[in-house]
């Protein structure tokens, strides 16, 4: 059987607050409204349901169809206080999450402060925050399994994302000036380079391929660390080589005694960095507030000595 009758809001709500109340007119005076007003509001829904709802007098007193009419009501004004609870704390950001994943040179130059800014203003958003390589982040925002990525953007970012650019880079090729190899490295670059391993982030990764097509056939082998600070580390301790952007460079102690490998053609790779996330989706508020952040924030300024 197809039944059409449709209930509305309100009429529940005057329902409820009979039930809640004991009474017509102490109804009317918690809603504000005359108790000829709930009476009537009361008889058109028992006329819609082809029902008597409410037993008159006093006490009164639910029918069969009252209760699980009753049943309903509270369900769905529970429902619609939680609704109207989470939206308010949304708008004040309570019940937002920011989930962003960072690059790790990103991370290490900008992410304490970017952080901090963004909790002084948003004490009560919740946190999700992950360093990843850059490919992997957009591969993830792709995916739809993050909702914003910050890091350097590929040469040709996929048509799905939307991208806001905040700053330009150069990324060097670097090895310790401790590295036994060094000589032979700076006499002979391209015929040395086959010795020693280059630590990328991620294999295959675009950040680390310019415009030689087969960068990695230049070197002997390949190690993916995807920690940043841990390849930093091998390098100091003349394990191999490895791309650092200049920023890291100047602002990381351990990067004192690198050397920059020159004279090859991809010695140095431009970059620019700035946020991305999926086209045509809606973000959350503690997105929307992070980006305000980033786009205020004097990137430049802060990593000039």
């Amino acid at each position: 059987m197809i039944i059409s009758t449709h209930l509305e809001t309100q009429e529940v709500r005057v329902f409820k607050t009979v039930c809640d109340t004991g009474g017509f007119k102490s109804a009317a005076d918690k809603l504000f409204v005359t108790q000829s007003a709930v009476s009537q509001a009361i008889a058109n829904l028992e006329r819609k349901l082809d029902t008597l709802l409410i037993e008159r007098g006093k006490p009164i007193a639910l029918t069969e169809s009252g209760q699980r009419l009753l049943a309903y009501a509270n369900v769905v004004m529970h429902e619609e206080h939680e609704v109207l609870t989470d939206i308010a704390d949304i708008r004040q950001g309570v019940a937002s999450t920011l989930e962003i994943a960072m690059s790790g040179s990103v991370s290490q130059l900008f992410g304490n402060e970017l952080l901090e800014d963004y909790c002084d203003s948003n004490p009560l958003t919740r946190l999700k925050v992950d360093v990843m390589p850059s490919r992997k982040i957009i591969q993830g925002v792709l995916a739809d399994t993050l909702e914003l990525g910050f890091g350097p953007f590929q040469h040709q970012m996929p048509s799905l994302l939307e991208t806001i650019a905040l700053f330009r880079e150069r990324r060097k090729l670097v090895i310790s000036k401790h590295h036994p190899a060094l000589a032979r490295l700076r006499a002979d670059p391209e015929g040395s380079l086959q010795e020693i391993p280059l630590m990328v982030s991620h294999l295959e990764d675009p950040d680390v391929r310019p415009a030689i097509e087969k960068l990695r056939n230049e070197f002997g082998t390949i190690w993916e660390i995807s920690n940043l600070s841990l390849r930093l580390n091998m390098v100091s301790k003349n394990i191999g080589m490895c791309y650092v952007d200049e920023r890291v460079l100047r602002a990381n102690a351990v990067c004192a005694n690198f050397v920059q490998l020159e004279g090859l053609s991809f010695s140095d790779i431009d970059l620019t960095f700035g946020l991305y996330y999926r086209k045509r989706r809606t973000l959350s508020t503690g997105a929307k507030q992070f980006i305000d952040i980033c786009q205020s924030f004097e990137f430049d300024r802060r990593t000039r000595n």
